[in-house]
């Protein structure tokens, strides 16, 4: 009998409390960052703050389910690399449908900024930044939780290479 992560397994509901960390940390970054840079905090920026917890945790949540069905309880740098993966990919592609991929259009300038004016960016670019501090953000949290899950959840995962020989030789 080969072991499957399924998404009945009790382990599974601990990695998703080990993934709602991944958003709080992913969170408290962001406002070190803020805070770093002097960013100052006002009735309207803390109600966009507050209401971020919950869409990254939901966003860790949706992306932790493909991670647990696709990790095989191997080692703890294969699921911070699966988890890194589906929770990039999960912010790119829908970034992918808002980049402009008409190369005329991809570029152009308003016309009321002249074209001397060098602190001009265009969507795409937006897109991209967005993607690349996206990508760079995640590394932190999602290190640290693959770690920390490793430690709690999959201790000791039985070792089916005996079992699966087993069954071959009879």
């Amino acid at each position: 009998m080969i072991l499957v992560m399924k998404l009945t397994d009790k382990r599974f509901w601990k990695f998703e409390a080990m993934i709602l960390l991944c958003g709080v940390i992913l969170l408290c970054q962001m406002l070190v960052a803020l805070l770093c840079y002097g960013a100052e905090f006002e009735s309207c920026n803390v109600a966009v703050l507050i209401l971020l917890l919950p869409a990254l945790c939901l966003y860790f949540a949706i992306s932790g389910v493909p991670t647990w069905l696709v990790y095989k309880g191997n080692s703890w740098l294969r699921l911070a690399g699966w988890l890194y993966l589906f929770s990039a990919v999960l912010l790119i592609i829908p970034l992918l449908f808002l980049f402009d991929w008409n190369p005329v259009t991809a570029n152009m300038r308003p016309e009321n900024i002249t074209a001397d004016e060098g602190k001009y960016i265009t969507d795409n670019e937006f897109i991209i930044m967005i993607c690349a501090g996206w990508a760079t953000l995640l590394i932190i949290p999602v290190l640290i939780t693959s770690y920390l899950t490793k430690r709690w959840i999959v201790k000791k995962m039985p070792d089916i290479t005996k079992e699966i020989y087993n069954m071959i030789t009879g």
